[in-house]
């Protein structure tokens, strides 16, 4: 397994940066890391434990749990513990970059049939499960967005707060193990079967899909920056969403009316009915190449495949929904910690753990406190503010067909509109800066994982993309011209 960084304290244990970037990107301050870690860390056993693959036990001293965080504030995820799952499994789900392999001799191979089984049932479970978990976190999150935030409205979402995102994050975490091997799956039979196949083909199958939460924000609110009639019903769907919406310091387009109206200016490259007849021409050319039995079986493989998209789209929606209340709540115990000296900016409410708000939104926190606490945020503060290590080399691969070329952005919406046709250049593909992406050229991600929440919306939007070109970005300067072929997963940077 490609690993981002080794970490010397758990012996022999690697950790990779890969999985961790969506849940964490960037620096994690102890707000985020706190918020997140406890339910991230009881989903993903649960997850697993569901499949077949481990216990659902929690860390114990032998065993230093499936998440850690440095100083520095980089998260990484175990991934000892998700190459060992994904053996457990035999290739039936898994999460990381390893794929488990089947056993050898007679025993081995009918013990393997029932983990297969089973992982596969919870997997079509959850296929059915996601839109009700949608759904309440969806009311729970419109409440939220009403309260007066009174110190029992503190009190009550705090103690919500960890199992909405635990109930989201488990299901988010089984669809993506299962999207993984389903997807893997396609890409083998393809290989087989249509050996001589374009290189647009494996990615092609998942543009233009439907059904999916991020995809249907970037139109919408592509729409509403122009026009002011669709504002309102797109912001009441889609305003919890918007660029580092899993920072708890996230814009969201319904607090900032002027980063929605930046949109209106959008060149767009690409619409719901090109995306659409792209993946239908894809289909149409694959189809036409096997005969009936082949073309029985690829259907039924690639329409699960496809409708897992959907559905991991649909989980993370759930999961960003959690974490725009956190936001919310934050902003007002923040105000709490101001008002008994504790912190002397709102922002440094991000510098404070969840345990120590908890104590700011019962009072038990009290104003002679308030130096040590100011000092111990300052100390905080600038012991993440170092620049993360640098990614190592990997080998770029495709991860969304097309071409495309233009100046290299490597900044944020939320700093600085990206020009005409940028070429996104980022450590992890953002979903919440989808609506942008109808103008992008291409986006590059430092990343490895092609089915990252990003990844998944910039490809069903028809965005070619490249993964794993952190040497690239890292040469990159702003402005600087940049070539994209998503089919060969090459990219270029023009001589400045």
């Amino acid at each position: 397994m490609a690993t981002s960084r080794a970490r010397k304290t758990t012996g022999q244990i690697a950790w990779t940066r890969d999985l961790a970037r969506d849940l964490f990107p960037g620096v994690a301050t102890p707000f985020a890391w706190t918020t997140l870690c406890t339910p991230a860390e009881a989903a993903l056993r649960r997850a697993l434990a569901a499949l077949g693959a481990t216990s659902a036990g929690a860390p114990t001293s032998a065993d230093p749990g499936l998440w850690q965080r440095d100083l520095d504030g980089q998260v990484y995820v175990n991934a000892t513990a998700l190459a060992d799952a994904a053996h457990r499994l035999h290739g039936a789900a898994w999460l990381g970059s390893i794929r488990g392999e089947m056993p050898g001799g007679v025993l081995g191979r009918l013990q393997t049939g029932g983990v297969i089984r089973k992982a596969q049932a919870r997997i079509t479970a959850a296929l059915t499960e996601v839109p009700d978990v949608h759904g309440r976190v969806a009311k729970w999150l419109e409440w939220v967005r009403g309260l007066r935030w009174t110190q029992a409205d503190l009190l009550q979402v705090m103690e919500e707060l960890e199992p909405k995102a635990r109930g989201a994050l488990q299901i988010y975490f089984i669809l993506r193990a299962g999207l993984s091997a389903a997807a893997t799956q396609m890409t083998d039979r393809l290989a087989e079967w249509l050996p001589e196949r374009p290189p647009d083909v494996t990615w092609g199958l998942y543009v233009g899909l439907a059904d999916m939460p991020s995809v249907e924000a970037a139109y919408a609110l592509a729409v509403a920056a122009r026009d002011e009639a669709s504002r309102a019903t797109a912001l009441a769907r889609f305003g919890h969403r918007g660029p580092d919406e899993m920072r708890p310091d996230g814009i969201r387009w319904a607090d900032h009316p002027a980063l929605l109206a930046s949109l209106a200016d959008l060149r767009p490259l690409r619409n719901r009915d090109s995306a659409h007849i792209q993946r239908q021409a894809v289909e149409a050319w694959v189809f036409g190449q096997l005969d009936v039995s082949q073309s029985r079986q690829f259907e039924a493989a690639l329409r699960r495949t496809q409708a897992l998209c959907a559905a991991a789209d649909v989980a993370w929606d759930a999961v960003t929904m959690v974490m725009a209340a956190a936001q919310r709540w934050a902003e007002a115990t923040a105000s709490e910690a101001m008002s008994a000296g504790l912190i002397a900016r709102p922002a440094d409410v991000l510098y404070l753990e969840l345990e120590e708000l908890k104590q700011v939104a019962t009072g038990e926190w009290h104003p002679g406190r308030s130096a040590a606490v100011q000092d111990e945020v300052v100390r905080r503060r600038t012991q993440i503010a170092a620049r993360p290590a640098a990614e190592p080399g990997r080998q770029s691969l495709p991860a969304g067909p097309g071409q495309g070329g233009g100046p290299a952005y490597l900044a944020s919406p939320a700093a600085e509109p990206p020009p005409p046709a940028a070429i996104w250049l980022t450590d992890a593909a953002d979903p919440g800066c989808a609506p942008f992406w109808l103008g992008a050229g291409a986006i590059v991600t430092a990343m490895a994982d092609p089915w990252s929440p990003g990844l998944i919306v910039a490809r069903t939007l028809g965005v070619p993309a490249v993964i794993g070109a952190a040497e690239v970005i890292s040469a990159a300067q702003p402005g600087q011209t940049v070539v994209v072929d998503g089919d060969a997963g090459q990219v270029s940077l023009d001589v400045m």
